[in-house]
């Protein structure tokens, strides 16, 4: 049997998802990030050739807050079943508890009521 190695690719939106109306979050993500790092690279420029008081500071605070709360609602988004399975791939190979991810893929699928029995609490 062959394995393959999962192929990693950004996170495409699935069109018929249940959030039609954020849609534009995933188109307007990087130009948004892209206005964040000119804009506060210009004004922390600016705030530096000008010296104290660090008013910038507080503009790059709030426009990185917002930045935050839009990459999580892009990724929200844009994250879609073969980014899902890819991960969780990942994350089992990369198990050092290979037999316990076993144990509960196994109880999941409706094993067997022994399988079902935690070992570790004795009864």
């Amino acid at each position: 049997m062959e394995r393959h190695e999962p192929v990693s690719s950004p996170p495409q939106p699935v069109r018929g998802s249940a959030f039609p109306a954020a849609l534009p979050l995933v188109r307007l993500f990087p130009w948004h990030a892209a206005g964040f790092f000119a804009v506060n690279g210009a004004i922390t420029a600016v705030n530096v050739f000008t010296g104290p008081p660090w008013w910038g500071l507080w503009l790059l605070m709030a426009t990185g807050a917002l930045l935050g709360v839009h990459y999580l609602a892009y990724k929200t988004v844009a994250v879609d079943e073969g980014w899902v399975e890819a991960r969780v791939e990942e994350l089992n190979l990369k198990s050092y508890d290979r037999s316990h991810i076993e144990g509960l893929k196994e109880r999941h699928a409706g094993g067997t009521a022994e399988s079902k029995r935690d070992p570790g609490s004795g009864n």
